[in-house]
């Protein structure tokens, strides 16, 4: 147990002080009006350090939660509760999440987490009020496991490649099927890139549009989602969109996989189920942005983590050469690459004259177009412009 003294009882001892000393110089008729001053300091100095007992944090239910949803806490304080305000002040990690009032010495604590990751509620203090607010006693609390956050799940459609186009962006699963299957499932518009062998007649001319019949297949679509994970501004944007993707094309019964590549590497080789649903997302709660100047290569990568006709998704601000050099490697080495480019900075986020920022942005510019050339599918903000209806909602908050 700690003990932290309050600027109250800084103004009242400076009081206390400032009245001994007019004491001294000016006799004791003075002592008469500083007296409070003068006890109140003392009860701060003199107060007994009671003991909290045993103090114990437990989960009230389960610790694996969405982004937006509570957790629920029950703290049970021992024998030794006092009739003094006291309150619990929840963080993790330096992340404030609330201060609670207890009114008994069993409570129960309901917290919201509006950012996904591990949660383990490090740096939270059970803290008790001292006498006339001039201290704090605290204690420190943990949770013996940490809580699991989970992105909020975006209703997501799948992104692929699309034929002959720089940007682009379908509902369609794989070019590299030999059939698109024989049971009808839906019907939806056509798209970019949608070939027209398979029109639904009637739902065509009743709505003056191209509709086409979707059907399922059982060639599922091997895709390895590659993050990014150098540090830049976008990180957590770029993490919670490599866990939607990855859901949607689990949910689509595909196979995906996962590569991590940054300061560190790490990989889940492709496959489906809500079984890899999970590792994947859980995988992801752990992803730390960490600098390293060491070089990156997908030749670090086993052959397992990168099948030979998977379509891999880059999801990436592309800041870094690396993640660049990678992204051509991965398309020499014959597999379909998509890259699906973040905002590197809003413009509060870098001051620099419009020259510069008009610079840059035709430099970023000259890359896609580079990229695009060499066969990659490219999705950046002007697709995001146009199709924000599929794509934004994996990662608006």
């Amino acid at each position: 147990m700690e003990r932290h003294y309050t600027g109250r009882f800084g103004v009242v001892l400076v009081g206390a002080w400032t009245t001994l000393l007019m004491t001294a110089l000016a006799g004791p008729t003075v002592i008469a009006l500083g007296t409070p001053l003068i006890v109140l300091a003392l009860v701060g100095l003199l107060w007994p350090r009671r003991s909290f007992g045993e103090v114990r944090l437990a989960a009230g239910n389960s610790l694996d939660c969405f982004e937006g949803d509570e957790i629920a806490l029950e703290l049970m304080i021992g024998s030794h509760w006092a009739r003094q305000r006291h309150w619990v002040r929840l963080e993790d990690r330096g992340d404030h999440l609330g201060i609670f009032p207890l009114t008994s010495a069993k409570s129960s604590l309901y917290a919201k987490v509006s950012h996904f990751g591990s949660v383990d509620f490090a740096g939270t203090t059970l803290v008790r009020q001292g006498p006339f607010g001039l201290f704090e006693d605290t204690v420190a609390l943990s949770l013996f496991e940490e809580a699991k956050v989970f992105p909020a799940i975006e209703d997501l459609a799948p992104i692929t490649r699309t034929v002959m186009a720089q940007f682009g962006i379908g509902r369609h699963r794989s070019l590299r099927r030999s059939h698109a299957g024989l049971e009808f499932v839906d019907v939806r518009q056509a798209g970019p890139g949608d070939t027209l062998t398979d029109i639904n007649w009637r739902a065509s001319a009743r709505t003056g549009s191209i509709w086409l019949n979707e059907r399922s297949t059982d060639l599922p679509l091997d895709l390895v989602v590659f993050l990014d994970t150098f540090p830049s501004g976008a990180f957590e944007r770029r993490t919670r969109l490599a866990a939607n993707l990855a859901r949607a094309y689990l949910r689509n019964f595909d196979r995906v996989g996962l590569v991590i590549f940054g300061g560190t590497i790490g990989w889940l080789p492709p496959a489906s189920g809500r079984f890899q649903e999970r590792v994947i997302t859980e995988r992801l709660l752990r992803v730390r942005p960490y600098q390293s100047d060491a070089d990156k290569r997908i030749d670090l990568l086993p052959r397992t983590a990168l099948p030979r006709a998977a379509t891999v998704m880059v999801v990436s601000d592309l800041s870094d050469r690396r993640i660049i050099q990678a992204v051509q490697d991965l398309e020499f080495a014959g597999h379909e690459v998509i890259a699906v480019v973040m905002e590197r900075a809003t413009g509060s986020e870098i001051e620099t004259s419009t020259e510069l920022q008009r610079l840059t942005r035709l430099l970023e510019r000259q890359l896609l177009a580079d990229m695009a050339r060499l066969g990659v599918t490219v999705i950046d903000s002007n697709t995001w412009e146009r199709h924000g209806d599929e794509i934004n909602l994996a990662i608006e908050r």
